[in-house]
């Protein structure tokens, strides 16, 4: 079962106006990811974030998300992550592999690098469960925002 969404909201915070926030947006199933991507950047804005500290790096898939996210994190300028792609399952194991390679780099980018990467590339078994996860009331990007949002505060509690 898939969680309704649209109750989450992010609480507005005036420490949240100095963050610095990366995206890393893969272009494929571009309208999905784009949706994914507008309303994380919306409950960011309403937790307090300035829209000029959010930046978004777009690439064509996710298997290149990784890559830019290393980059970015070896940079030192944010302080946070979110990561955003559609892989659909098709007639072949390329998914499997794309989805498994694609999660443990972010994870091994995340503690190496001492950093939040919040992990939104949807792995589907069909384009209407992306459909369904990327807009409207489940619309992963909420919670996307909020949970960047929640491990950034816990890490500066620590």
């Amino acid at each position: 079962m898939i969680k309704d969404l649209s109750k989450d909201s992010v609480k507005y915070s005036k420490n949240n106006q100095s963050l610095k926030i990366a995206i890393v947006r893969a272009n494929y199933h571009q309208d999905l990811t784009k949706s994914l991507e507008m309303t994380c950047k919306k409950q960011l804005v309403k937790s307090g974030l300035k829209t000029t500290n959010i930046t978004t790096f777009e690439v064509p898939g996710s298997w290149e998300i990784p890559l830019i996210t290393k980059q970015l994190a070896a940079q030192k300028i944010y302080d946070g992550i979110v990561v955003f792609g559609i892989i659909v399952k098709g007639e072949t194991y390329h998914f499997e592999i794309l989805a498994q390679q694609c999660s443990r780099a972010l994870m091994d980018i995340a503690l190496e690098f001492n950093i939040p990467v919040i992990f939104e590339v949807l792995s589907t078994y069909n384009l209407n469960q992306a459909k369904k996860r990327s807009t409207g009331k489940y619309n992963k990007g909420i919670e996307a925002a909020t949970s960047l949002l929640e491990t950034i505060n816990t890490l500066m509690k620590l």
